[in-house]
């Protein structure tokens, strides 16, 4: 149970008047109030002192008041957010002080945090690049951790005060940008923090809000791309060896059902994690999976071997985090022994598994680097040069060939065999016209 409670530190006069919100064990969160008293009229219950002078009693009770006030708002607040699955730290204690002192409007698009959110709340009616109306569940969530970033950026470079839209210019973009790396995220968490923050100003913009005259000038960026090293899939023998290896745990049965079937499936977690019998259906004569992609919105069908066919209907693991996932498939091509050295990068001992901030490269045994992205791109490897690239570019939700890909990565002996492959068509192609020609002129004589 989350408790609230007043503090002041120092003996300073004025001095300022925090609160503090604890919602357990390592989570203390702790912010100005924006009230000051003098520490002489402060009680040791947390709370203003009843005096005997008149004049001084009024003014500590008003201010006592002022404070009971905040906090039974706040714990409203609190409880609101914990409805919502709100992330309660810091920077939302920050946020909800000024709204509630009327610092920041709730109402007022001219700030950063509240135009961010006023996006999130109306999801549904923002238009997007396509011209059509309507944000998907990871665009919102993109969205909000945005927000999240924005908050701690102003809680550690600006007093814990709002920006304005109007003020978001070049230099804001490289103060940002700088305080970002200081934090050791990588560069295409940054560029897209950055194409975040032009597309909230450019929202900000068409609902008539004051923009910068240099907001044209900000611009987001990608990282170097990966190179093929870079690129971790599973091949048919590695598979085979993951399938046949000997497990214990219940939990990493469970996920190697998962990795299999992801790699034979070639879609993403979040749509992988929904997968059931109910979405197979007969196409010409095949078994094919029909789902709806969560990110791009499009159906696809995916045919289904023998495999994953029995998987899908007499054998389905059950639902698991994309975090765990993440963490079990390590531990089950540990076990098989998939330890070809790979160039990659991983979170060493000493740092924090944030998605966001760089890793560590180097060469690694290459279950270290084994994530839930291994299925789809060990799909997308297996079928590519054997499936129409259309097909495949569909099925693994790619909006184009180059995309497919970049993501496969380049493979130079695949390269090879299927120019090889082309060839060898040409040829027998010819040869076989030139056969019917003297076929057919055998014929006419």
């Amino acid at each position: 149970m989350a408790t609230f409670k007043f503090r002041i530190h120092g003996k300073s006069d004025p001095t300022n008047i925090y609160i503090q919100v604890s919602l357990g064990r390592g989570k203390v969160y702790e912010r100005k109030t924006g009230y000051l008293i003098n520490p002489k009229h402060w009680s040791k219950q947390g709370k203003p002192i009843n005096p005997r002078d008149s004049k001084l009693k009024a003014k500590l009770e008003k201010l006592d008041s002022k404070l009971n006030k905040l906090k039974d708002t706040l714990v409203e607040k609190k409880n609101n957010a914990v409805q919502n699955k709100e992330v309660i730290n810091g920077d939302w204690l920050r946020y909800q002080i000024d709204v509630i002192k009327g610092d920041i409007s709730l109402d007022s698009k001219n700030y950063l945090t509240n135009h961010i959110q006023f996006i999130i709340d109306n999801a549904d009616m923002v238009r997007k690049s396509n011209n059509k109306l309507g944000l998907s569940q990871n665009r919102i969530k993109g969205y909000k951790t945005f927000k999240n970033t924005i908050l701690r950026f102003e809680g550690e470079t600006n007093d814990e005060k709002s920006f304005l839209i109007k003020n978001i210019d070049t230099n804001f973009q490289n103060d940002f940008i700088r305080w970002l790396k200081n934090k050791n995220y990588s560069d295409n968490y940054i560029g897209k923090n950055i194409d975040n923050l032009k597309a909230v100003c450019n929202h900000a913009k068409s609902e008539g809000i004051e923009v910068s005259k240099l907001l044209a000038n900000i611009k987001g960026f990608t990282g170097e791309d990966k190179d093929s090293e870079d690129i971790i899939i599973l091949t048919e023998a590695e598979q085979t060896k993951i399938a046949e290896t000997t497990l214990v745990k219940e939990s990493l049965i469970n996920a190697r059902k998962w990795l299999l079937l992801g790699c034979r499936l070639g879609q993403r977690f979040s749509d992988l994690i929904r997968v059931n019998p109910d979405m197979i259906v007969f196409r010409y004569g095949i078994e094919v999976l029909k789902i709806k992609q969560v990110k791009t919105g499009k159906v696809v069908k995916i045919p289904l071997d023998e495999f994953a066919s029995d998987m899908i209907k007499n054998d389905m693991p059950h639902p698991i985090s994309n975090q765990k996932f993440n963490d079990y498939i390590k531990d089950i091509c540990k076990a098989a022994e998939i330890n070809t050295p790979t160039k990659g990068a991983v979170y060493l001992e000493t740092e924090t598994k944030d998605p966001h901030k760089a890793k560590t490269p180097g060469v690694y045994p290459k279950w270290q680097l084994v994530g839930s992205h291994v299925c789809r791109r060990s799909y997308a490897s297996q079928h590519y040069g054997e499936m129409p690239t259309t097909i495949l570019k569909n099925i693994t939700g790619h909006k184009t060939e180059a995309m497919l890909l970049r993501y496969v990565g380049e493979d130079e002996d695949k390269e090879d065999k299927l120019l090889a492959k082309y060839i060898l068509g040409k040829r027998n192609q010819k040869s076989e016209n030139a056969d019917l020609r003297i076929i057919k002129k055998v014929s006419n004589n």
